[in-house]
């Protein structure tokens, strides 16, 4: 996205730069910046990449008001702090110490059926191990598979496919447990071969998928097994980050695999996209800018919430789809209701809704939310509980949008419910078990 304006520095970007700077300042005033360094640094770097790399400045090649950029910031900014506030009182309460490592003599049983149900889902997703190759060898297989009529094998195959890399990181974790003293070789090596299997498991277009697991089994690997260096993580950050891009920069391509080499980057390169995936991905303000503009004062009160919430489900959204937040969405954009290509920022939609003031709450509860989801992966036993946390806060925040964080809870999660419903029925027939023994 590109400005319209020859100004070097837009009243937008003089926005940002002037809240982070009252932010950094009371921030480093407060009692809590010994506590959290690393907060100085995020803020003191995003100000560095406003103030002097003018690719990555907030701009919009649509004819937005200025004032309606301004309030879109405002939204955001409002939502931030909120959501900044309400987890730093709340994580005081729910934050607790970490449980011993425990062993799970009964969700380790589920380690096989989770595998074969997972297995069983990845051919039938792919529709064999040729179908798989296919897909891999060129992001042409993707739009294929997207523009083809839903089945019920394809349904099943998304549907349990899940449960593959899920039984991955459990039998990583029982391993772990069954012998705490392991050489660190032999620790880093087995680690190393779980990250394989679980960028094959979960291997799809959408690059959220793959790295999800990735930064999950990192966490867990951080709290459980060795504390990974800040230097370590800004260095795969990067690395994961840039990977990502260029990953995104070959799935727009109609190139297979077979055909990459460095005059075909060279002649597919898109500088500005960089700027687009950081936008984008960042969540800027003007896609807010541009639904409150095109709503132009119009508000839903509530409306909207519940069918996005709802949306990704078959049969029970269908009803209430023509009301939810991303067909409104879209149909501004496009005109047309049968697109449905961008998301909605929830910071727009909770703003459209209940103005302001439902920004706020809305951010509040998120913040609290996450607090205890915090809280439950610091004080999870062992690293596949830590793992599960660490991705359900993880696809809580990171799509800013209520539909896709549905969606994600809808169909992508049944792995992390199984375990955790196998987990209490086994502890209460355990605690059943003694009250007889002792009767």
């Amino acid at each position: 996205m590109t400005d319209s304006t020859d100004n070097p520095m837009p009243r937008a970007t003089l926005w940002v730069l002037a809240i982070n700077a009252i932010a950094l300042i009371a921030f480093a005033c407060g009692p809590m910046a010994q506590e959290y360094p690393l907060a100085v640094v995020g803020i003191l770097a995003f100000l560095f990449v406003q103030a002097f790399l003018p690719a990555c400045r907030i701009r919009v090649t649509a004819p937005v008001c200025p004032a309606n950029i301004n309030l879109a910031i405002g939204v955001h900014v409002a939502g931030y702090l909120s959501f900044c506030v309400a987890y730093q009182c709340f994580s005081r309460v729910t934050m607790g110490r970490g449980l011993p490592h425990v062993s799970m003599p009964g969700t380790a049983y589920l380690i096989v059926p989770f595998a074969v149900l997972g297995l069983l889902g990845f051919l039938l997703a792919h529709d064999g191990v040729a179908g798989f190759i296919d897909y891999v060898s060129s992001p042409m297989q993707n739009r294929l598979r997207a523009e083809e009529e839903a089945t019920l094998q394809g349904a099943a195959g998304n549907f349990l496919k899940h449960f593959l890399g899920f039984a991955v990181v459990l039998a990583w974790s029982w391993w772990l447990g069954k012998a705490p003293r392991r050489r660190r070789a032999s620790i880093i090596a087995g680690t190393a071969g779980v990250v394989i299997l679980l960028l094959v498991a979960n291997f799809n277009y959408n690059r959220g998928t793959m790295l999800g697991p990735i930064v999950g089994l990192a966490a867990a690997f951080s709290v459980h097994v060795r504390r990974i260096p800040f230097k370590g993580l800004v260095l795969a950050g990067v690395l994961a980050l840039s990977m990502a891009f260029v990953f995104g920069w070959y799935r727009s391509t109609d190139l297979e695999i077979t055909e990459l080499s460095a005059s075909a980057i060279v002649d597919t390169w898109d500088p500005d996209g960089v700027v687009d995936f950081l936008q984008v991905y960042s969540s800027a303000p003007q896609m807010t800018a541009y639904l409150i503009e095109s709503l132009d004062g119009k508000f839903y009160y509530g409306k909207t919430l519940l069918p996005s919430l709802i949306y990704p489900i078959p049969v029970l959204g269908k009803p209430y789809r023509e009301m939810s937040g991303p067909v409104i969405f879209n149909e501004l954009i496009y005109g047309d209701p049968d697109t449905l290509d961008q998301i909605i920022p929830l910071a727009g939609e909770l703003y459209i809704n209940f103005h302001l003031a439902g920004v706020v709450l809305g951010n509040v509860l998120l913040g609290c939310f996450l607090a205890w989801l915090q809280g439950k992966f610091v004080a999870a036993p062992n690293p596949v509980e830590s793992y599960a946390w660490l991705m359900m806060a993880l696809w809580t925040v990171f799509p800013g949008s209520l539909s896709v964080t549905s969606q994600i809870y809808v169909y992508s999660f049944w792995p992390i419910y199984v375990y955790f419903v196998v987990k209490s029925l086994w502890s209460w027939h355990s605690t059943m078990a003694e009250h007889r023994r002792f009767a």
